[in-house]
This record gives structure tokens, sequence and C-alpha cells, in this order.
């Protein structure tokens, strides 16, 4: 859209009351200036206050787009049309452009109500040029020749904003990531602190997550505004989006979190986050023209890596309630969640291993709770992140004071030893498909022992003894050696501790001196024919006699690449 403009010689006659010296200078096409964080407030007409909250002098394909949000408020103590003054902005070199209204904009303001009315103009500049002004005129069109009367002139040199490519300097704008801050223009209530810069692969490709912390220092519920984060590196800008969907209220003294995905692929690229808010224009065809304003220039944190993520780490104390963040509403206090193995599974088919990580769940309240389903990130020292595959499980339900036992699969490459890790629990279900961090810990694999009994936690699986007989017979079409195995198990479950079908199983094995497999069986410590206390006993032929028998005992589980083992015990007979 684009309107004339005219050229205005006016006096330099305003009231000192009303102007503000110009203390900006554009000269280069990166724009590096001053832009001031304050709102002030003028007086418009006896009852109505305004001050200008937006200014925009930017660049575009059409020429330069000319934009403009100012509020008014009501002082008086009744209804008040909005002033139909003609809104014009003043140059540097004295040029001044006059503004069309949006067909949003309101036509009356009620007692002690604040609006904000948008103006907008696209002039045919390419040159780079500053504004001074902002001015209201009274103009009589019903008269000859037209009358026109200068009401207000406002500065707003310290708050234009040239568009993405500029760069604040006012040091008031820039702010180091310990930094809390506000945006006074929005809220002077609500303050932000910068938590996390995460980096996660999402279907829309890598994202670089920004987490801010929101606190409500008010006295009044109030809803986080919208405003954006853009991510700038060395020759880019990217559009940063926020994660939340629903609106975010908070109750006076409430905090929550606010998130933002930047499309940046790794987080040590960028050069400084920009905070923005969003304006809006509806023309006279109600097309709708948006703009974002700057607000602020935040410093990522410095470079880390991984050994010095981990050495921020607490070290976690097997079997003990894990701390979570405690604004999660994923995981809720009445349950505790706690780490209770970590071990190293071998490939059935090689290729790769696994690390298996069992965590057990304690609802502590009177009443059944929803299992909560989180996520798991392992990091290595090295900086390799593995995510977690969680058991297939069907229990749905946390029954009041017993624990629920599942299990965590990471896909990791032979190598991994597994000394130095860190577990991270995510929350993936609250703003799909992004994973917000709810803990973290260091932690390391556990080393077998020769006690076995804990091996298949949480049963206690001992083997007392086994046994073995062998017949032989001539009969035809059948191996003529016949085995008897008689294994005797004492099985214990831990107490108030229940699992699903989904479980771990046992396998055994029975190999002669050559290491070929002679026989195998799985067993399950869930369903009808699950292992219990006593005699077990497995059959089977072979065409020769072994006098030499091994058991292997296994512990699998299924992951995604398929199933993964771990070598309990060998005994001979």
């Amino acid at each position: 859209m684009k309107i004339k403009w005219k050229h205005t010689m006016v006096a330099f006659i305003l009231s000192v009351s009303l102007v503000i010296p110009s203390a900006a200078f554009h000269a280069a096409a990166d724009e590096k200036y001053a832009l001031t964080t304050t709102v002030k407030s003028y007086s418009l007409t006896d009852d109505i206050k305004v001050e200008v909250k937006s200014i925009i002098n930017e660049s575009t394909s059409d020429g330069t787009r000319i934009g403009t949000v100012v509020r008014l408020f009501n002082n008086g103590d009744r209804l008040i049309g909005v002033p139909e003054y003609e809104v014009r902005a003043k140059t540097q070199e004295g040029l001044e452009y006059i503004m069309r209204p949006s067909q949003a904009n309101a036509k009356n303001i009620q007692p002690k109500e604040k609006v904000e009315l948008s103006y907008l103009n696209t002039v045919e500049r390419y040159d780079v040029f500053a504004l001074t002004e902002l001015s209201f005129y009274d103009v009589d069109e019903f008269v000859y020749p037209k009358t026109e009367k200068k009401i207000i002139s406002l500065p707003i040199s310290d708050i234009e904003w040239k568009g993405e490519k500029a760069v604040l300097t006012d040091p008031a704008t820039m702010k180091k990531w310990e930094d809390t801050f506000t945006i006074p223009v929005l809220s002077s209530t609500l303050t932000y602190q910068p938590v996390s810069l995460t980096e996660q692969n999402t279907p829309d490709g890598p994202m670089t997550i920004v987490a801010l912390l929101a606190t409500n220092t008010g006295d009044k519920k109030t809803t986080i505004p919208d405003f954006r984060i853009n991510g700038k590196t060395e020759n880019k800008i990217y559009n940063g989006s926020r994660i939340e969907k629903d609106a975010v209220t908070l109750e006076p003294g409430e905090k929550n979190y606010v998130h933002y995905a930047v499309p940046v692929r790794n987080k040590l690229e960028l050069k400084s986050l920009s905070v923005l808010t969003p304006e809006d224009f509806v023309g006279d065809d109600k097309t709708h023209t948006s703009y974002l304003i700057g607000r602020l220039t935040i410093t990522p944190p410095g470079a880390s890596n991984a050994r010095t993520f981990m050495n921020q780490l607490s070290t976690y104390e097997w079997n003990k309630p894990i701390q979570f963040d405690p604004l999660t509403k994923l995981i809720r206090p009445e349950i505790n969640v706690s780490m209770s193995d970590l071990r190293i599974y071998e490939s059935a088919g090689g290729g790769f291993k696994a690390a298996v990580a069992k965590f057990k769940l304690l609802n502590k309240s009177e009443s059944p709770q929803q299992v909560p389903h989180f996520q798991t990130v392992l990091t290595s020292v090295s900086g390799n992140k593995y995510l977690g595959t969680r058991q297939n499980t069907q229990v749905d339900t946390l029954i009041p004071n017993i624990s629920y036992v599942i299990y965590y699969s990471f896909i990791i490459p032979n190598a991994e030893t597994g000394e130095q890790l860190a577990m991270e629990i995510t929350d993936g279900k609250s703003v799909e498909p992004y994973n917000l961090p709810l803990a973290a810990f260091k932690t390391k694999v556990i080393e077998d022992t020769d006690d076995k009994s804990s091996a298949f936690y949480p049963f206690q699986v001992a083997l007392n003894n086994w046994t073995m007989a062998t017949n032989y017979s001539m009969g035809a079409g059948s191996l003529p050696y016949s085995y008897k195995m008689n294994l005797d198990f004492d099985i214990k479950l831990q107490d108030e501790i229940v699992v699903d079908q989904s479980f771990s199983k046992m396998r055994l094995e029975f190999v002669d001196d050559k290491n070929k497999i002679m026989a195998s069986k799985v067993l399950s410590f869930t369903g009808e024919n699950k292992l219990v206390s006593g005699t077990q006993t497995l059959d089977f032929n072979l065409d020769r006699f072994e006098t030499t028998i091994y058991l292997r005992m296994y512990e699998i589980i299924d992951t995604p690449f398929g199933e993964a083992r771990r070598l309990i015990q060998t005994v001979k007979r």
C-alpha cells in the first residue's frame, strides 16, 4: 500500500516540554543505534494520554515501510471517541509522511481504558533516512483552503527500528545470558530469565530451543504476551517461533516457562538472540501487514563441551528419587522416579551395543496416578547423545504405594564403555515434538560382580543347582540322544514392585565344549508360564553324546534394532 507524501516546512517553535533533541543518527546499512526501552506518556487532549509503542523504518522490495503503533489512555470518567487526527512521521531532513490508519483501529475509548492504534505507509524511497518526530494534526477538510493545526509532536528517534538487520547498541537493550529482563512495552511486571539453550532434531529439521523462565512480579493475574525470539549468526537471521500454542497465564508470584524453536543447526553459531514484538496493520482491502519491532538483544552463553556439561551435574545415587524441575506438570509430586539399574547389553547378531536403564516409579498418594511418559537422553563424555527408547508398556496407571519398573534402551557404538555418562530426563509430551529438560545427572554403568542375584532387577534370581540326565535310544526317525536338564531356581520379586509383560526375560543356552549351541529356551518373569522358584525341566534331543556342557544365562530385552542380551553367568556340567 502506498500513499502520497507531502513536504512541509515547519518552524521549530515547539514547547520544550514536548521536544527531546534527536540523538540517533543512521549512517550505514547495517544500522547500529541506541533504542530506548522506556515508554513515555504525553497529553494529547485534556482526558487522553498518548504514548508511542513502536516505530518502524524498514527497507522493503516495494520501498520504505514506515509504521507506528500508538497507545491512547482515557484518563476521564466517560466514553470518549478517538480523535480523528492526521498522523505524520517527520524525517531528519524535514520531510513529513502522512500515515494511514488501520481499519482495525478502535473508534472509542472506555473510561480508564487503553487502546492501540496502528498506522502505516510505504513510500517509494530506497535510500537510508531517519525519523525524528511523530505529529498529530487537526485537519479541517471542509473549508477552503483547508486548515490544519498541529496538536503535538512526539520524539521518536530513540525508539525507531530499522528492520531485522538493525543492531542495538544502547546498554539498556543489551542483555547477558544470566540477566533478568522485562519488556516494558508489553508488561512491567513480567520478568524473564534465560535458562537453557539446547539442540534438538525435529520433524522440521534441527532446532535450537531457547527456554525463558517467566515470573509474575505483580499483584494481578497476567498472561504472557506474544513476543518473538530470533537467532542471528554471522551471516543470517533465523526466525524463531514460540513452542507453546496455548496462552500461558501466571498468578501473582507464579513462574513458568516459555520456549522458542530457532532453526539453527548448531547453537554455537549463534552470535545473538533478538527479542521482538509483533505489530499488525489492516489495510482498506482488509489485508494484514505484519512486522516485528526489536526490543532487546541477548548474548548466548559461552561455548561448552560435554565434559563441562557433566562437571556441572551432581552424581546420581542409585535408587534415590530424582529431583525434577518443580514447574513440570508431566511428573506429579506424588510420584517418585528413581533409577535402579544401568548396564550394557550386546546385540544378539553383533553390530551394536545397548545401554539399558531401569527406572522405578512409585505412587506415594492414596489414589491411582497416570504413568508419566517421560523421555531420556544419554550423553557420553565425548559429546555423543543417545535417545532412549521406552519399553513397550501396557500399564497406564500406577497403583497407590506400589512401584512399577520400566526400562529404556539406548543404542550405542561398540566402543562406548559407559564409564562417564550424563542422563537427561525430558518432557516430550507437553509441546510435541519438542523435548523439554526436566532433570540431569552424572552416572555410569554398574559393574558386574560375583553376586548375580540382582542381575534381573527387580527380580532376585539364584540358580541353586542344575543336573543333567542323558538317555540313548535307537528309535527310527529320531535323534538317538535325549537330554533332560533340571534347574533349581530361587526367584523372588522385591516387595511392592510390579513389572509389565513386556519386561526383560531370561534366556538359557546349553553349549558344548566347541561353543556350539545344543539347545536354548526363553523364560518370562510374568504371564501364565512365568518363571517361579523350584525346578525347571528342559528336554531336548541331539545326534551326539556330550559329556561337557556349559549353561549360559542371559537377560534379554527388545530394542528397535532387535534383541539385546547381557550374559549373567556361565556354569559347567
